[in-house]
């Protein structure tokens, strides 16, 4: 069998590494111009669901709502991972009610479910095309377009590799430098695409530094949207929830699908706890929360 378009193995490697930049340097102009999108609108003042959704989408107002509910009282968590309303929802938020909703229409129902089924509720999606006319955000359409422009060379590129690989198994020839080439194209191919269709633009990554940079400094009353536990959460997820024992609840029926997330309750006789308790504290006392160059021929 004879080498595919007639090149010796090193010269095939080196045009793979020289294709490979080029395809890389595609994909990131890609997501730059995508990033650079303009808006006439004003920036106005932000308020937290606005700010969480521009830190991490629309699951993160979700996690911001709970975090919110919790401190309130209107919900609290069991060891199972479950939330449970514990009272009317007297907020006027949308999205408190719509996770009070959510949270009265099943028994014991599980973060884990209710974070993507309440991301999908209008109140949620009317706060992203919000962002999205101030220019703060990229239209998920939009992205997915962009994710995809950005990627097709790399998959191009990709399958000739795939070809070549092949073709050099067949005839015997070294791949170990073409086995390599191949998996950092798909490590990238991972990388550029793994942020999902949640793309802010230079003016939203602008704005939430500045938040972020506020919400740093020691609170104040002019600093009060980011004080409490939703104030964490708008920026960091429920991963940093400042109650061990409700975090460890909250996380627990995900840790097998979120990839680190893991923690046991606490050690106690209640099988509910309440982001008010002193379960966390309580715990510390000892509680259990505890080849060759040949490029395929």
């Amino acid at each position: 069998m004879q080498r595919p378009w007639g090149l010796s193995g090193p010269e095939f490697l080196q045009l793979y590494w020289i294709g490979l930049a080029l395809a890389v340097l595609v994909a990131i102009i890609v997501r730059v111009r995508v990033r650079a999108r303009h808006s006439t609108q004003p920036v106005r003042s932000l308020d937290m669901d606005e700010l969480a959704y521009l830190a991490g989408g629309p699951r993160r107002v979700v996690e911001t709502s709970i975090a919110r509910l919790l401190t309130s009282g209107e919900l609290r968590t069991s060891r199972r991972g479950t939330v449970q309303v514990t009272s009317t929802s007297s907020s006027s938020n949308p999205v408190d009610r719509a996770v009070v909703t959510d949270s009265q229409r099943y028994t014991n129902r599980t973060v884990k479910l209710m974070i993507p089924s309440v991301a999908k509720d209008e109140v949620v999606l009317a706060i992203g095309r919000r962002l999205q006319e101030m220019g703060l955000v990229v239209h998920p359409d939009v992205a997915k377009s962009a994710l995809r422009k950005g990627s097709v060379a790399l998959w191009v590129l990709l399958a000739i590799g795939v070809v070549r690989w092949i073709n050099g198994l067949a005839i015997a020839a070294p791949v170990g430098w073409l086995t390599l080439q191949l998996f950092i194209t798909g490590v990238l191919l991972f990388l550029l695409t793994r942020r999902g269709t949640h793309i802010r633009t230079s003016k939203g990554n602008r704005v939430l530094d500045e938040a972020r940079t506020t919400g740093s400094r020691a609170a104040t009353s002019d600093e009060a949207l980011y004080a409490g536990a939703a104030g964490l959460v708008l920026f960091g997820g429920l991963a940093v929830y400042p109650d061990l024992a409700v975090r460890s609840s909250l996380l627990a029926s995900s840790a097998g699908s979120s990839g680190g997330y893991s923690g046991s309750a606490c050690s106690s006789s209640s099988s509910s706890c309440s982001s008010g308790s002193s379960c966390g504290s309580s715990c510390g006392g000892g509680g259990g929360c505890g080849g060759g160059c040949g490029g395929g021929g």
